[in-house]
């Protein structure tokens, strides 16, 4: 999810203070022990990443669990807290929240669908959702592939100042996707359909009622079926608001509301949209590493061919440092590399967390990271987050 504006800020900041941000289904943190049998402690990136770490943890960053897969084996590092209030130390088997990788996750699940016969990546999205097309700008000129690489023109969500009010007045809410689409129909279209890549968050919240009209289930479950439980990521859970965290181990979620430096609050039972596609998946870097080795190492999530069609569809905004595909894996951070290089993945940002996943194909490398600190908003100590995610992509890539 994108940036939010100032004023949301303010009102999310008024809000907290007189309700002291009361978590309804978030639960306090509990201590989790990570078995580390698996992991080289011998790495040779491990002092560098560790460094890292620890530097960003001093200046305010609650807590991080930072992973690298690469010929050398896997290496974890963590650092920080996973629940400030009660001084839970944060460790890999902690789960957080992913922000919008969860698209990445979502763009698998297409693919598997168009592997089945059930969908093509150029349907018009008439074809399976008539009735929403119809409320939206543009909506019958409108592909899946457009909602998949950013190229639609649908409005986005996460702007909507109308919406974040009335999330920030309900802050639990789970919120349908029926419901949000009220906020987004009659808006002005971004621009036209497939002209240029402009990120919007409804685009996949759009994509996963498609995904449950033409598979009869809601995505959330054909992503339990179809991608977490056959690679047993056991660890990881989508997640809408609609009753109680369902696992244990989750880390509690932070933002400098006020971004003074001075304190952090916990915003974890903040709902900005979870389970509609766009944000929901909560998981720890061990299940992250599951998830993209079988999609861009092993190739097993969908087939090398369709993988080839979704990289050679890699489109770019000009004047952006990113491209987006058919598939929804972003080239991230171009700005920080050259040819041959290329960090392939999606990064995640929620009000309260944050995530990277990325795969690096010229040294085979997978960086997940997790963070309990959001960039949603504008605050100084996400700038920080911001150059500490750099900092890691350039070690990662050596």
């Amino acid at each position: 999810m994108k940036n939010l504006t100032l004023p949301i800020l303010f009102s999310i900041s008024c809000i907290c203070l007189f309700s002291t941000c009361k978590k309804e289904f978030i639960e306090d943190s509990k201590n989790c022990v990570y078995d580390r049998t698996t992991v080289n402690e011998s790495h040779p990136k491990r002092i560098a990443i560790q460094e890292e770490i620890d530097i960003f943890v001093n200046k305010g960053l609650p807590g991080m669990s930072i992973l690298i897969s690469d010929d050398d084996g896997v290496w974890i590092g963590t650092g920080g807290y996973a629940d400030l209030e009660n001084r839970r130390e944060m460790e890999p088997c902690h789960l957080l929240k992913l922000g919008s990788i969860t698209k990445m996750m979502m763009g698998a699940l297409v693919w598997q669908l168009i592997q089945d016969g059930d969908l093509a990546i150029d349907d018009p999205i008439s074809k399976h959702i008539p009735d929403v097309a119809n409320r939206i700008e543009n909506g019958n000129a409108i592909t899946l592939a457009m909602l998949l690489n950013h190229t639609s023109g649908v409005y986005d969500i996460a702007g909507d100042l109308s919406y974040n009010l009335a999330v920030i007045n309900d802050f639990t809410r789970s919120w349908t996707s029926e419901e949000i689409l009220k906020f987004i129909e009659g808006k002005p279209a971004t621009g036209l359909p497939g002209a240029e890549l402009k990120y919007s968050n409804s685009n996949t919240m759009l994509t996963g009622l498609i995904i449950t009209a033409v598979s009869g289930k809601p995505h959330g479950q054909l992503l339990k079926e179809r991608i977490f439980d056959p690679l047993q990521m056991d660890n990881t859970v989508y997640y809408d608001y609609s009753s109680d965290f369902p696992k244990e181990y989750l880390a509690q979620g932070y933002l400098d509301f006020h971004n003074d430096g001075r304190s952090i609050q916990n915003i974890s039972a903040l709902n900005p949209g979870s389970g509609n596609g766009y944000t929901g998946v909560y998981s720890n870097v061990t299940d992250l590493l599951i998830f993209m080795n079988a999609l861009l190492r092993d190739k097993t999530l969908t087939t090398p061919e369709n993988l080839d069609k979704i990289f050679d569809s890699m489109v770019l905004r000009p004047g952006q440092n990113w491209r987006s595909s058919i598939g929804a894996i972003h080239d991230e951070n171009m700005d920080l590399f050259d040819e041959p290089v290329h960090a392939y993945g999606h990064a995640g940002g929620d009000v309260g967390y944050s995530a990277n996943l990325n795969y690096f194909p010229h040294n085979n490398t997978i960086f997940a990271a997790t963070y309990n600190y959001g960039t949603n908003l504008p605050s100084d100590l996400g700038e920080e987050l911001s150059t500490l995610r750099k900092r890691l992509m350039e070690i990662m890539a050596e």
